[in-house]
């Protein structure tokens, strides 16, 4: 679970209980990262690579964004900063990726 933690060091995860309903309650924002990083775990050793530079720079590029660490950022500050930076080619493609992998982890539970 290597990915978990580098998912949950990010921030995006706090970001995402802003923003979506499905992961505002923290068993389901537990299990929308468990199943993110279980997934994120399973890729080719270069994407994994590339994965986890993305999360490590999402404090910074966040800030950058919004004025805001990801962690102390409004509901609508977040909802702006997602928005921008899902804008940037490849970096969007991540984010859109992870989410969607979180919302399918805090809606279904399951182990991916």
């Amino acid at each position: 679970m290597r990915a978990a933690r580098t998912l949950a060091a990010s921030g995006l995860p706090a970001c995402w209980g802003r923003v979506y309903a499905a992961m505002r309650d923290r068993p389901a924002l537990r299990r929308a990262v468990v199943h993110t990083g279980g997934s994120l775990d399973r890729m080719p050793r270069a994407y994994r690579w590339g994965t986890a530079a993305a999360l490590a720079a999402f404090p910074a590029a966040f800030f950058a964004a919004t004025g805001r660490g990801p962690r102390r950022a409004t509901p609508e500050q977040t909802r702006s900063g997602l928005r921008r930076l899902r804008s940037v080619p490849g970096y969007g493609q991540v984010l859109r990726a992870t989410t969607a992998l979180a919302l399918y982890g805090a809606l279904d539970g399951g182990a991916p």
